[in-house]
């Protein structure tokens, strides 16, 4: 019998099975596609993931051709009214006072690598559940496995969360989202821009990423509109404008849309099995912080796996899913949509104090929730 099972090789479930090796715990990982994923998805990580990763030995890989972010910067574009933010001053409370933008797909082969051959199954993706004294999981591919606890790290489609009985909560935002690349550098072009901007005037915004090769400009766009009317040329070019007037004529290199949908697990735990990452919340896609708590619903649920089995008390890893809930519900779920919310960004951060600016650093890179749970 395997200590713990996890269904699911994103970075979620394969950051949870390196902090349990780390930990000295027996973990196999299912994965019901042939291979890892590529797809792209979150890009941005926080400071206490970034930490997270670091204690992992994971993080070195990601930082070559990867982009630090030390500045974030509001403008609106009617007035020229602007703010800035420094997450230096996070520099008191850790070592990564900085985002770190970087797609996802290029953390899961670097987890993958840290962990012993053999760990990952894939093409195994979770058919059946039996529970008892432990739990027996039967996959698409005909193999059976047993083990202590299962945890679904398997997604929002993913068939753990079902099999275990558990509901979720789901919505979608009614906007949906325009994303545009350019290999244009649009820091020589937008002034005091870093690596991470949000122009808007009173009726429209945009977000600018800063990736490796490229920025991304990210534009919401009304539920009526269709994926062919918004990535039409037209449009895409109207909106640049908007914000980018001096620009309408950036290079694009590629475009693509997207819809937004939000989701929580009522409950993170049914007797043996657990959830986390994306199974257990789905929230806005704005500043990546989903994925960055699935990374830290791995690694408390680790280190509560590790006192639950040294101890056998149980309990704990009830107080773990409830504090993992509470911190979706009460923090995770109303920051995302206060960001959807938008309203006059400019004035509202330039009439922060250093200590207000400081808490606003703190809670929209993740430090005051990414250890709730741990035991």
């Amino acid at each position: 019998m395997t200590d713990i099972l996890i269904a699911g090789a994103g970075p979620v479930g394969l950051t949870l099975a390196l902090a349990l090796h780390r930990r000295g715990i027996d973990a196999r990982v299912l994965e019901k596609r042939e291979g890892l994923s590529t797809a792209s998805r979150a890009s941005t990580f926080h400071p206490p993931t970034l930490e997270a990763l670091d204690e992992l030995g994971v993080f070195a890989a990601l930082r070559p051709g990867g982009v630090q972010v030390d500045r974030i910067l509001w403008r609106r574009v009617d007035t020229g009214a602007d703010a800035t933010l420094d997450l230096g001053i996070l520099g008191g409370e850790t070592r990564f006072p900085f985002r770190w933008h970087r797609e996802q797909h290029w953390l899961t082969p670097a987890l993958l690598a840290a962990l012993p051959a053999g760990t990952v199954r894939f093409g195994a993706g979770v058919a059946t559940i039996e529970q008892g004294d432990g739990v027996t999981v039967t996959c698409e591919d005909g193999s059976t496995h047993r083990a202590r606890y299962l945890i679904g790290c398997d997604g929002s489609s993913g068939a753990v969360r079902g099999l275990a009985g558990i509901a979720a909560e789901t919505s979608d935002y009614a906007h949906r989202v325009l994303r545009l690349l350019t290999p244009l550098d649009l820091r020589d072009h937008v002034p005091g821009l870093d690596g991470l901007g949000y122009l808007y005037d009173a009726d429209a915004s945009c977000s600018l990423l800063r990736m490796p090769k490229v920025w991304r400009l990210i534009f919401r766009i009304p539920p009526e509109m269709s994926d062919e009317a918004a990535m039409a040329g037209d449009h895409a070019r109207a909106r640049i404008a908007r914000v980018l007037p001096h620009l309408r004529d950036l290079p694009i290199s590629g475009r693509d849309v997207y819809g937004v949908r939000k989701a929580m697990a009522v409950a993170y735990r049914a007797g043996r099995v657990l959830l986390a990452g994306d199974a257990a919340h789905l929230t806005n896609t704005r500043g990546g912080m989903n994925m960055n708590a699935g990374v830290h619903d791995a690694m408390t649920l680790a280190a509560t796996l590790r006192r639950v089995l040294d101890d056998g008390d149980d309990q704990l890893l009830d107080a773990w899913a409830a504090a993992r809930l509470a911190t979706v519900r009460e923090a995770l779920l109303p920051r995302t949509d206060a960001r959807v919310a938008g309203g006059d960004e400019v004035a509202r951060m330039a009439a922060l104090s250093p200590e207000q600016a400081r808490n606003w650093a703190r809670e929209a890179s993740m430090l005051d929730i990414a250890k709730a749970g741990m035991p």
